[in-house]
């Protein structure tokens, strides 16, 4: 089984780094609300600045801060069937169109701000709105915001196929982008200067689980507000997470080979509550 673990101390020294470079699935999120940030790009600004009503039908009421903690009321295309049963058939990845079809031109889950649903369509939004901005691709963006200023050697964008236990699935079928990392560059950005602004603005998340006492969003960030904050991920083979502990500062990632949901997090805690005991 394929595992990257990385531990990072509240004094930024790493005390554990294991494993490959495995994709890192949404905490991709998280690499794409820090470019947005680091670009310093109006978070009050309607995305019709950026997209036409043939794309976006609601775009004069949807802002770039709303895309960012999921309260824009655009819809999902994770749990959809025919995006599932296409994925599961080898079919061809959908074109930027088809993915719009299935979800941006749609009607909104809600009036933009009243409500939270998770929105890998918005995500997809703020990475064009990136490149726009920078006149790079989102290669180009990674590198020059994240990877490059902070020495992060292991982490690329995904093209195509990007997996010999995935032989068929090509990174395109994540729409936002995906990245492949390794758990240290990972933990690295996660205790970076990068992340912590991500924290400043949390919305409730309506979302019963036994890991989150009070879940939050943040912008691409999932935050248990004193606790915790990071992203967690999963996709086809590997389930993903990265999350930065307030107690005593310290950051874990773990990128696994599994299919479970939350498996990533559930082990990321327990390698934090051995460390704390010991």
């Amino acid at each position: 089984m394929k595992e990257a673990i990385a531990y990072i101390d509240g004094n930024g020294r790493v005390i554990e780094s294991s494993g490959d470079s495995l994709p890192v699935y949404s905490i991709t999120k998280t690499f794409i609300a820090a470019a947005i940030m680091a670009m310093n790009i109006d978070l009050s600004e309607r995305i019709s600045s950026w997209f036409d009503r043939l794309l976006v039908p609601r775009g004069d009421d949807i802002t770039v801060e709303q895309l960012l903690n999921h309260t824009s009321g655009l819809r999902d295309y994770g749990n959809l069937t025919t995006y599932n049963n296409a994925v599961s058939k080898h079919q061809p990845v959908w074109s930027d169109d088809e993915f719009a079809d299935y979800t941006l031109r749609l009607p909104l889950l809600f009036e933009p701000g009243s409500g939270w649903s998770y929105s890998n369509p918005g995500f997809w939004l703020l990475s064009q709105i990136i490149q726009h901005e920078s006149g790079l691709d989102f290669d180009g963006v990674i590198k020059r915001y994240i990877t490059e200023p902070f020495g992060l050697h292991k982490t690329r964008v995904a093209h195509g196929i990007f997996s010999d236990l995935l032989p068929e699935y090509p990174a395109e079928w994540v729409w936002h982008g995906l990245l492949i990392s390794s758990a240290e560059d990972v933990a690295r950005f996660m205790s970076s200067e990068l992340v912590q602004p991500l924290t400043t603005s949390l919305v409730k998340v309506p979302f019963d689980h036994p890991l989150w006492v009070s879940p939050h969003y943040g912008y691409g960030l999932m935050v248990e507000p004193d606790v915790l904050f990071g992203h967690a991920g999963g996709g086809p083979v590997y389930n993903t997470a990265c999350f930065r502990f307030m107690s005593d500062g310290c950051t874990i990632c773990v990128l696994i080979q599994s299919v479970e949901d939350w498996a990533a997090f559930r082990h990321l805690r327990s390698v934090w509550e051995i460390r704390r005991n010991t």
